[in-house]
Order: C-alpha cells, then structure tokens, then sequence
C-alpha cells in the first residue's frame, strides 16, 4: 500500500463520509456535482459535514497523488515522439515539487473548515490560522500544523523558482538531458551507438532509483505528519458536530 492511501482508512475520513451519507438521506444530489445545486437550502450542520468532506477529500487526494508522481517517473512511453525520455523526466519531477508545497495550503484550508471558522478560503494562509484564538487552544493541532509547513518549509524555495523564475537545475538530470539529445546521426559505428546507449540506460536507472527513494522518503515523513493532524483534527470535528448540530 502506498505511503497516502492509508489516508482512506482513517477514522476521520470515515466518520466524515458517514455523517455525510445520513445528513444528505433523502436528498437528490449528483454525486459527480463539483457544487451543490443552488436550490438546496441546507441546515448549519448539512453545511459544515458537507464543507469538511469536500476539503477533506481533495486534502487526500492531493495527497495520494504525490505517491502517483513517483510511478510516474518511469511510466515514460517510447513510442511516442512528441517528447524525449528526459522532458517526461524533468516535467514529472518539477510536477511533484510543485505539488509537495501545496499540502500546506489544502490542510490549512482544511482545518479552517473543521473549526467552522467561515474564513473565506481566499483568505486563508498560514498566519490567519495558527493566530487564531479557537486553534490556539487546540495546542496538539497548532502543533500538527506548524510541524507541517516546517517540514514543507524546505522545498518552498525550489516551488517559487519552478513557478516564478526558471526550470530545476540539478547536474545529473542535466545530464541525462543532454544524453537524450543525441539522435546518433553522426555516429557510424554501431558498437559505439550500443555502448553510448547502455550508459545513457544505466546512468538513467541510477538516477531514477535515487528520486524514487528519495520522494519516497518525503512522501513517508509527511504522511506520518497528515495522519497525526487527522487524528486530532477528528476530535476537532466530533466537537464542532455538537456544536453546530
């Protein structure tokens, strides 16, 4: 089972999708709806189940497709021809470092939804909801969250340059850039074609082994940190029911 998949098992995700189901009983709704029709009028306690699972589920599978980033590093298709081996590459690695930053933004949304905060989902960020006085009092999630965007911290530098500024720069993917370009029109010699390749194939495979294990490794340390904040973001939610209810 993969490092975030687990995530699907959680007592949080569980209990949230069961109230779910009975506070929606009898309601006709399309369950491939983005948005509930606007005819709906919903009690408080519709609105809040239906708000944390929305933001619950894309918190997960936002997730979960972070261990998907790692297959796809070699699920490159040689029969196309409309990108080389390393534009896949390069494209699914910068894919993930992008993404990785992004679990903060979808758990500080989330817990906004969880305390019933209503805080416009615009105007959430890190600041607005550790200084809030309901998640102060919350210490064993105040803690969750900080514990997050620390860990997250380190790879925010390498996401604002992919979005803002330039490309990854990394030597051995670099590398392998340069390897693929070579279409071996110049080279005659058909041993010498067959040896340019097996390093080329050889020095991709270090390379993948390295990322994969390297990605799998973040991916394991920030899931253990996403299942902690669940478990005390469910008590969280168990209060706000009764509250709300």
């Amino acid at each position: 089972m993969s490092n975030f998949s687990k995530l699907d098992e959680s007592a949080f995700l569980l209990s949230v999708l069961k109230d779910g189901e009975d506070a929606f009983a009898g309601i006709e709704v399309d369950k491939l709806a983005t948005e509930l029709p606007e005819d709906i009028e919903l009690t408080e306690y519709q609105y809040y189940v239906q708000k944390v699972g929305f933001y619950l589920v894309n918190t997960i599978s936002w997730c979960t497709q972070l261990d998907l980033a790692i297959n796809l590093l070699s699920n490159f298709d040689y029969s196309k021809k409309d990108a080389s081996r390393a534009d896949h590459l390069i494209y699914n690695i910068e894919n993930y470092l992008i993404r990785i930053k992004s679990v903060h933004d979808r758990v500080l949304q989330l817990v906004n939804v969880v305390f019933h905060l209503c805080i416009n989902e615009a105007s959430v960020n890190h600041g607005v909801i550790v200084s809030n006085y309901k998640v102060q009092h919350r210490p064993e999630i105040l803690k969750s969250v900080k514990a997050i965007s620390k860990y997250l911290n380190g790879h925010e530098q390498t996401r604002h340059t992919l979005i803002h500024r330039h490309s990854l720069i990394d030597k051995d993917l670099k590398k392998i850039e340069l390897f693929y370009l070579n279409n071996f029109e110049h080279i005659e010699n058909e041993d010498q074609v067959k040896a340019y390749k097996y390093v080329r194939t050889e020095h991709l495979k270090r390379f993948l082994s390295d990322k994969k294990s390297e990605f799998n490794k973040i991916n394991t340390a920030l899931y253990k940190l996403i299942d902690t904040l669940f478990i005390s973001l469910n008590l969280e939610y168990e209060r706000q029911k009764k509250i709300v209810g």
